[in-house]
């Protein structure tokens, strides 16, 4: 089956634009494990002053105190796990293309940005992300919470500019290379053609997808001139000409990151419903 290729500069992603921000149940999660840690905690603590061991000897424990004693230790490692180790999250669109496509499950590493405070995101322990890599944050789309993926381009004290669909990083211009044609599969099942290049950051190269005709408005962006402040980041999806990132929200605050994106763990077209198997593997 033939696709229809969209080729035509009248039509603009306004029209299929979708956010790769879906709602937190991340956030959610953690907030129900740490209730149920202090809720169950509570009871422990309470059985334990209220009732001694000598008190119940033969009439037994109340079954919500011996739920909540197998409970208890079981959600703090859960808690734990979740919190400092690693994550999976679902790709739902195609603002990070042509790196991360729709149905890509990647799992995100929680510990090389450092240990942090559950919820709350303070970070306790070292570890700093680099410029170009690929990580998760919590942020905030038309009022609502939600787990957001794309690349970290600028650091704290860089000024990031962005003109003419080219990054610009303390007045250097992040190179082009390996400029070609290629198709963007839509998720409506049709195509677009875009054009597909190697942008090289310095210390990595990526590839990024751009819309064949310049159809974008940089005059929506509010934030393509600026100094990344201290403990914050900017971010860019790498389909550029499909992605709410740094250049519509400002910058990330370092307290919001959740954790740095590995690798591919599984990958379902579900149009098609295939696995894609050659998806599989390492995000450099």
């Amino acid at each position: 089956m033939k696709f229809p290729i969209i080729d035509q500069p009248s039509y603009t992603y306004q029209q299929q634009r979708f956010y790769i921000f879906q709602r937190d149940r991340h956030m959610i999660l953690e907030a129900i494990l740490l209730i149920a840690i202090i809720a169950t905690g509570f009871i422990v603590c309470l059985d334990k002053i209220l009732y001694p061991r000598h008190s119940r000897l033969f009439r037994g424990k109340p079954k919500l105190v011996t739920f909540s004693q197998g409970a208890f230790p079981l959600l703090i490692v859960i808690l734990l796990l979740r919190s400092f180790t690693f994550e999976a999250f679902k790709i739902p669109t195609g603002s990070m293309k042509p790196t991360l496509v729709e149905g890509d499950i990647v799992v995100v590493d929680k510990y090389s940005l450092g240990l942090r405070v559950p919820l709350l995101g303070y970070r306790f322990t070292a570890g700093e992300p680099e410029r170009g890599d690929i990580v998760v944050f919590r942020g905030t789309v038309d009022g609502e919470k939600a787990s957001v993926i794309k690349r970290i381009v600028g650091l704290p004290g860089d000024h990031i500019r962005y003109q003419d669909r080219t990054l610009y990083v303390n007045g250097n211009p992040a190179i082009q290379l390996n400029i070609t044609g290629d198709i963007d599969n839509l998720a409506n099942g049709k195509q677009m053609k875009v054009i597909r290049a190697t942008e090289d950051l310095g210390n990595k190269q990526h590839e990024i997808f751009m819309a064949m005709y310049d159809i974008e408005d940089e005059s929506a962006y509010k934030y393509k001139d600026l100094v990344v402040p201290k403990n914050s980041y900017f971010v860019l999806g790498d389909h550029r000409s499909n992605s709410i990132d740094s250049r519509y929200l400002g910058v990330l605050a370092d307290k919001q990151l959740i954790g740095k994106a590995r690798f591919i763990a599984f990958s379902l077209d579900w149009a098609h419903k295939a696995v894609r198997w050659k998806r599989m593997g390492g995000l450099g």
